[in-house]
């Protein structure tokens, strides 16, 4: 009798899936939401990618914001940031190349921040190292939060003509070197597609200047920018 009601439970029974079930944690919600990448991100596409369920998302972050926000936080840690060492200008220098290295790895980022969607430890910590570093070089309070601040629009301007990068499927966006590629290609190709068609209305001492900037490396325009926004800080150096 025991072994027919065992049999019938048997009979009865879900057979069970086989291989892992989907796995999620923080980390590996927040490592999706940065794959897929800020301009695509959704709960629905990280849950997607993940092969979970809304609600296992919510365990962790309460919306898309809060989990956008701890993405970006986890891509401001992954970034060198330079040391301050002795001379402001080279630090100044090296950390806005590193906000450039930032946003080229980020698509959208630069959106998510203007628009005031996100904020973070990181980034808020990022700010006030660079505003303490200027403090030691012996700015005042006043003007080294506007230099920080400034500093880090400088970069965000550059990228926020980016569209987003395409995710073609492949159990992921473009690699994080591949995804930067085509963020400042995006960004010089969008340039282009603006100017090109009005360079005739320049005039013609500024219509070469305006041509040459919109042919050559995206960079190399914003390095230019990044030096004369130097200039002006130094004449607030003591």
């Amino acid at each position: 009798m025991g072994a027919r009601r065992a049999e019938a439970a048997g009979a009865g029974a879900r057979p069970r899936r086989m291989g892992r079930p989907p796995m999620a944690d923080q980390e590996a919600v927040i490592g999706a939401a940065l794959s897929i990448g800020f301009s695509g991100l959704s709960m629905s596409a990280v849950a997607e990618r993940l092969g979970v369920s809304h609600s296992t998302l919510y365990r962790y972050f309460p919306s898309r914001d809060a989990l956008a926000a701890a993405a970006a936080d986890h891509a401001v840690r992954a970034i060198e940031w330079p040391e301050p060492g002795d001379d402001w200008r080279a630090f100044l220098t090296a950390t806005a190349w590193a906000h450039w290295r930032l946003h080229a790895a980020n698509p959208g980022l630069a959106k998510e921040i203007t628009a005031l969607r996100l904020t973070g430890p990181a980034l808020v910590d990022r700010d006030n190292r660079t505003g303490v570093a200027l403090l030691r070089f012996g700015f005042a309070p006043q003007d080294a939060a506007l230099i920080v601040d400034m500093l880090a629009e400088l970069v965000i301007q550059a990228f926020l003509a980016v569209p987003p990068v395409r995710d073609d499927g492949d159990d992921g966006a473009a690699a994080p070197g591949a995804a930067g590629e085509q963020t400042v290609d995006a960004v010089q190709s969008r340039r282009r597609e603006l100017i090109e068609p009005w360079l005739g209305a320049f005039d013609p001492r500024l219509r070469d200047v305006l041509a040459e900037a919109v042919s050559g490396p995206s960079a190399d325009w914003f390095e230019r920018k990044l030096n004369l926004f130097l200039l002006g800080v130094a004449s607030l150096a003591r």
